[in-house]
């Protein structure tokens, strides 16, 4: 297997690579299979470095003990270390360990079959809950950012250092703050437009409602927050700052951004398509992989 060889998209209409497959490769003839494993290793890596460096600014500056596992941008950024950490793994394993199916079932087959991109399973439909979960992880960080920026810093309930003064409060302040509201979404960008050649997701009404779902799962998730810390998250849950139908309003317009944040993704992943498309050379890429 070309260690050079960027894996190039079919026809959306015919029999696609597994969705497992296209995780391990990159859209663009540039990004190889190797600079792709030393760039998901690299993302992976520091993501990892930067949510301990969060939680550690949660716990020690700001003081929020418990509820740090209750916001919103700390279950973003675990979610998409997750993914990114999983995406790394099978890139690895995808590139340096192939053949492992086909050798003697020993403990070392086991662990590199584990660690490896499952087989896509039409009867357990592990392509569409996969599908979800990236989207998830790359999602969440626009959502963040943009509560962030749009909701919070303008009402003045961003962090204990208001939102214009996010400069001159020391590194490690400048440094949580744009790392999980800016960089975290410049990261998912990256994940979509060049390390992935997941295309777009289908079906599109499975990924508006999974989004959804989890997105009122983490509201009741962030009541449970309430009762443990009494303390919100977000001010506009809080049915003693604001009225109870703007609370139920604020549930929907979570919902909605999120799922607007959604049709960005989506159509970056389109644009990709699109560009990588158009350089398509029957000599260059897999046209054909295993299944």
């Amino acid at each position: 297997m070309a260690s050079s060889t960027a894996l190039l998209p079919k026809d959306r209409k015919k029999d696609d690579h597994p969705i497992f497959l296209r995780v391990c490769h990159s859209p663009w003839i540039s990004i190889g299979q190797k600079a792709l494993v030393g760039l998901r290793s690299l993302a992976a890596s520091y993501l990892f470095v930067s949510f301990l460096a969060i939680i550690n600014y949660e716990l020690e500056r700001n003081n929020n003990g418990l509820g740090t596992i209750f916001k919103f941008s700390n279950i973003a950024y675990f979610i998409q270390l997750l993914y990114n950490a999983i995406a790394a793994t099978y890139t690895v394993m995808h590139l340096y360990y192939p053949h492992h199916g086909s050798q003697p079932r020993t403990f070392k087959t086991r662990m590199q079959s584990f660690f490896s991109p499952p087989r896509q399973n039409t009867s357990t439909k592990n392509r569409t809950w996969f599908s979800i979960f990236y989207t998830a992880a790359n999602t969440f960080p626009f959502a963040s950012a943009a509560i962030h920026w749009f909701v919070m810093v303008p009402t003045e309930h961003a962090t204990i250092i208001p939102g214009d003064q996010t400069f001159g409060h020391g590194w490690y302040t400048t440094f949580f703050v744009l790392d999980k509201y800016a960089v975290s979404a410049v990261i998912a960008f990256v994940e979509i437009f060049f390390l992935s050649s997941i295309k777009r997701q289908e079906p599109l009404s499975a990924h508006l409602f999974g989004l959804a779902f989890l997105c009122f799962l983490y509201i009741g998730w962030a009541y449970i927050g309430y009762v443990v810390t009494d303390k919100y998250v977000w001010w506009f849950l809080d049915h003693n700052q604001v009225k109870w139908e703007f609370v139920v309003a604020g549930w929907v317009a979570f919902a909605a951004l999120t799922e607007i944040c959604f049709f960005i993704i989506y159509g970056i992943t389109g644009l990709r398509e699109l560009l990588t498309k158009r350089g398509e050379r029957k000599s260059r890429g897999y046209q054909q992989l295993p299944q």
